[in-house]
């Protein structure tokens, strides 16, 4: 105590001294120990305490008497002791007089708390005299540093689970975190990505403009979206929408941004691809109008439009030079109109039409389109390589349907690369050019030919509105992502954009292989989005299954010739169906249909194929949402039927956390125990259902599992002894099965009340032995009856030799007379020897006393020598026919129990089908984790009242009559495959066959 005054005084003298404090008496220091609110004590060097004040007395619940016969080490948990006393010897060794640290102590109630405690230690001489220490409560400011660990913990795992890209930068926009989903869209690791300045890693110099302008606004505190230019890590870019926002740590100051990544390349590619294909319509559109100007200006005569077109057609593709030729009878070429005549000039002889590529469009009557003759067939015909053609098209020209040329364009300079409305617009020219050619000879034909372009024009201006519709179609679904009013969006803007009257989308259902409807407008249509009485068509059923099947599209011109056809509702006559692909797979239909018959056209087709390229992706992406809805609900479902099935389970369901307090005490729990949940729950399970005896154990082996994560008693399950609340013990069976819920150590225990079956294992375990005694005492009666019975059978054998032998040396001419009785006797003998062999081995069998030796054997040799003995002196030549299957290869087996298998299965195929064609015996190799053998005969079959039985000892078909045989073979063979981990079954009918089924799974030696 005159230490704890001394320190006290020195302490406020030295801090009055520096900071002018006013002195104060030792009774006022006592004062302010006493009421102040931590923790003071003293110790000595041992740890003992020497002093406390009274709220120690008040905190820790022990009174002062008590705390100054204590070690402050017995306050604390056993698993922090270490710890801290060596932080204190180290304190010691430094000779550190202050020192701070916060630890866990336990109340004499046994409750927890969390502390920081500043430590002075005095020294004289260098050596410690003794230690003041305060300290305070920190219980409730650790529980709330745990509580934010464990949350930054949880949203650390959501933002690792993120299917978005995740990035957070400091304020010099270095990352800080990255998650896995960011590191799969950009190629990097996380160590290749954190520290780095986010901008030089993956933004381009204009991706930067961008950044830096919405990084502006971070320094306002502003959060933002935007798109954006990323680079992956092998330089491909992709697109990207990012949500970014300023991030502040707990003082409210701005310490950095976060961005979230969503990959848009896609949509920006499907952007891009719209684009192009409106340009080429665009392009393509421009050049009908233009040739449709030329065409329709009937001041031109025929060869100025021939010559204007030509040279309009020449400057579209960019194909400086060509020409449109007549090929003649004589293999001559007349030049009805050229281009760039200086370059043909250069072909300064005729070259048979099969070595140029205008000739070989005219032969072949195809047009030909070479986007570059490197590397192509035609590369090497001396007409291109005179003129150094690297692009070319050529089409055969027709004048009255006959051929009369070939229209040619062809470049020296460049390659080409050529799209189909390129062709298509060739063909339409070459076509106009047999008109003109044709109106040059006929002046009637060529009024023919000008309606007929102008009908052309009149299509085409027709696909150009399916084509615009098709543009205001894909704006309007392009924001849809609800599968429902996806489907529902696309009837509804068919029926719109193209006056159809109908209008249906099927989507697949893999389950049930079968197209069910989703949206439909017109007959069918409910009104609020709803389909009157919907339908659904299995794959290959009608026109829409049969497409779904083989996924080609098709128009029915005609429903009533239609045999597929089946009406959902009355009145169509003509229907067009086209598939919805994603990634080559079928997952929807588009059909619509029509009161009208030859109503749907090529142009109608070919607009609901785009139709359905243009959805496809977004119509799986709104069904894959739909099945994550719909697994998450049945996720739900399960967690709910998990808990339904606890709760009502036959077995005792007990759950504990690693302190060993009850958390889960089922119904059943309570009917086996006697202990209600309230009774139990937050209490140890150890006090209510495990005797005294076993509770160390069990105790024991809970802390070892906690300390190593090993227990041999876990995940399997045992016998042990319970008690009830009443105090009986009574025997249980139980397995313990460790988990780990949000990184909480927690134990299921599945419990069963085993006192009656114990009692009848008992009461099994005798009559079992009786059993074995009895099929004992069977197996030697049937031993010693079967040798008994050899002897007089080998007397009885050697006197029927004797007696032969003796008529054979003394009346020979008598012998013939006596044949069929030794035949007879013989066969009798070998009958009586062979039902013995069959008793003794099944004897043997039931006595477990066959050895079984696995080895290497050809099952293949086995079989033929088998056979071969088998057919050898047959009077009918029947063998039996051997197939097999797959590769052959030996396998390990018994050879001499295969042996007996085959022999007793090949000799019934034989003796039950006499008169019928050879049995089959086939040797399957194709699965190589099992040999399958099968035994066909063509017989008079098993009744199938007898097939149950077949195995069993002694047991014969009704339907066998007089054929000989002991019913013991079957069983004998079944038992030697059983040695063999196989199985056997049966196929059989009457007068029919039969054939007999061995699987032999592959066995090791």
């Amino acid at each position: 105590m005159e230490l704890f005054r001394f320190t006290l005084a020195y302490l406020f003298v030295k801090k009055s001294s520096e900071e002018n404090f006013p002195s104060f008496s030792i009774e006022r220091y006592r004062i302010m120990v006493e009421e102040a609110l931590d923790i003071i004590y003293e110790t000595d060097i041992q740890g003992n305490f020497k002093f406390v004040n009274g709220v120690a007395s008040e905190i820790l619940g022990y009174s002062r008497s008590e705390l100054l016969n204590m070690h402050y080490l017995q306050l604390i948990p056993d698993e922090n002791k270490q710890a801290v006393q060596q932080f204190y010897r180290n304190q010691v060794d430094s000779k550190e007089s202050n020192t701070y640290l916060e630890f866990p102590i336990i109340t004499k109630e046994g409750k927890k708390e969390w502390v920081g405690q500043r430590t002075r230690m005095f020294f004289n001489n260098g050596e410690l005299t003794g230690t003041m220490s305060i300290t305070r409560i920190k219980t409730e400011r650790y529980n709330y540093i745990k509580a934010l660990k464990q949350s930054e913990e949880k949203y650390r795992g959501i933002l690792e689970r993120l299917q978005f890209g995740l990035l957070e930068v400091d304020l010099d926009e270095r990352i800080q975190y990255v998650n896995d989903a960011m590191c799969q869209m950009t190629g990097f690791s996380k160590e290749e990505m954190l520290g780095n300045v986010a901008s030089d890693l993956l933004a381009s110099k204009e991706t930067k403009a961008v950044l830096d302008k919405h990084h502006q606004l971070r320094e306002k505190n502003q959060g933002s979206a935007y798109d954006a230019r990323i680079n992956r890590k092998n330089g491909e870019p992709f697109y990207a929408i990012i949500s970014g926002a300023p991030l502040y740590n707990l003082q409210g100051k701005r310490t950095g941004s976060v961005g979230v990544h969503v990959d848009v390349t896609q949509r920006r590619k499907d952007e891009l691809e719209l684009r192009r294909i409106q340009a080429e319509l665009d392009k393509y559109t421009y050049a009908l109008e233009e040739l449709n100007r030329i065409t329709s200006d009937f001041s031109l005569g025929p060869k100025e439009q021939l010559n204007q077109s030509f040279q309009f057609i020449s400057e579209y593709f960019g194909l400086p030079f060509g020409f449109i030729a007549e090929f003649k009878e004589d293999n001559s070429t007349t030049f009805i109109e050229v281009l760039s005549s200086e370059i043909l000039n250069q072909l300064n002889k005729t070259f048979p039409l099969e070595q140029t590529i205008s000739g070989s469009a005219f032969l072949q009557e195809k047009l030909i389109a070479i986007n570059d003759t490197s590397g192509t067939a035609y590369e090497k015909l001396p007409s291109v390589q005179m003129l150094g053609l690297k692009a070319c098209i050529a089409m055969p020209v027709y004048m009255d349907g006959v051929k009369f040329g070939s229209i040619f364009l062809g470049s020296s300079d460049q390659t080409k690369d050529f799209t189909q409305y390129d062709l298509e617009l060739f063909r339409l020219f070459t076509r106009y050019i047999s008109y003109v050619l044709t109106a040059q000879k006929n002046q009637d034909i060529l009024k023919n030919q000008t309606e007929s372009l102008v009908q052309t024009n009149e299509q085409l201006q027709e696909r150009q509105r399916f084509l615009s519709a098709i543009n205001r179609f894909v704006t309007k679904i392009l924001d849809e992502e609800d599968l429902f009013s996806l489907a529902w969006e696309i009837v509804e803007n068919v029926i719109s954009e193209f006056d159809f009257i109908d209008c249906v989308i099927y989507v697949v259902d893999e389950e049930k292989q079968c197209l069910v409807q989703l949206a439909a407008k017109g007959p069918k249509d409910k009104g609020n989005r709803k389909i009157k009485n919907p339908i659904e068509i299995p794959f290959g059923k009608g026109i829409v299954g049969a497409v779904a099947q083989n996924g080609k599209a098709e128009i029915i011109k005609d429903t009533t010739l239609d045999s597929r056809y089946f009406q959902d509702v009355g009145g169509f006559r003509s229907e067009i169906t086209v598939p919805i692909f994603f990634e080559n797979k079928v997952i929807g239909i588009i059909d619509s249909e029509h009161t009208d018959p030859n109503f749907f056209t090529q142009t109608h087709l070919e607009t609901l194929t785009i139709i359905a390229n243009l959805t496809a992706s977004k119509l799986k992406n709104a069904q894959l949402r739909l099945q994550k809805e719909k697994s998450e609900r049945e996720l739900k479902d399960r967690e709910a039927l998990l808990r339904t099935v606890i709760q009502n389970a036959l077995d005792a369901v007990v759950t504990v956390n690693k302190e060993g307090l009850v958390t889960g005490w089922n119904p059943q729990a309570e009917s086996i125990f006697g202990w209600k949940a309230k009774e139990v729950m937050g209490r140890l399970m150890t006090e209510n259902i495990i005797p005294i005896n076993y509770r160390e154990a069990h105790t024991n082996g809970m802390k070892n599992y906690l300390k190593t994560g090993h227990g041999p008693v876990l995940n399997q399950r045992f016998e042990i002894t319970a008690m009830h609340k009443s105090g009986r013990e009574f025997p249980i069976e139980i397995a313990i099965i460790p988990l780990k819920v949000s990184r909480e150590e927690t134990f299921t225990a599945f419990i069963r009340d085993i006192t009656l079956q114990k009692s009848a294992r008992e009461d099994l375990e005798k009559n079992l032995q009786k059993e074995r005694d009895l099929s004992e005492l069977k197996s030697r009666f049937v031993s010693m009856t079967s040798h008994e019975f050899r002897t007089p059978l080998t007397t009885i054998k050697q006197n029927v030799d004797l007696i032969e032998f003796t008529i054979e040396k003394k009346s020979p001419e008598i012998r013939p007379e006596f044949d069929k009785y030794f035949e007879r006797i013989t066969s009798e003998i070998g009958r009586v020897s062979s039902l013995m062999n069959d008793m003794l081995l099944l004897g043997k069998i039931e006595a477990g006393k066959v050895n079984v030796t696995i080895r290497s054997v050809n099952l293949l040799t086995l079989a033929k020598d088998i056979i071969s003995k088998l057919s050898v002196g047959r009077e009918d030549q029947r063998t039996i026919q051997l197939e097999i299957k797959g590769l052959e290869r030996e396998i390990y087996a018994d050879l001499s129990l295969m042996d007996h298998i085959l022999t007793n299965l090949l000799t019934n195929s034989l003796k039950y089908s006499e008169g019928k064609p050879n049995p089959v015996l086939t040797l399957n190799f194709e699965n190589l984790s099992e040999l399958k053998i099968s035994v066909r005969d063509f017989g008079i079959g098993i009744p199938e009242k007898d097939q149950k039985s077949l195995f069993s000892s002694f047991y014969r078909a009704t339907n066998v009559k007089n054929i000989q045989g002991s019913g013991l073979g079957l069983s004998i063979v079944k038992e030697f495959v059983t040695m063999h981990q196989g199985t056997i079954e049966l196929e059989s009918e009457v007068n029919k066959g039969s054939e007999f089924i061995i699987k032999i799974p592959t066995l090791k030696p």
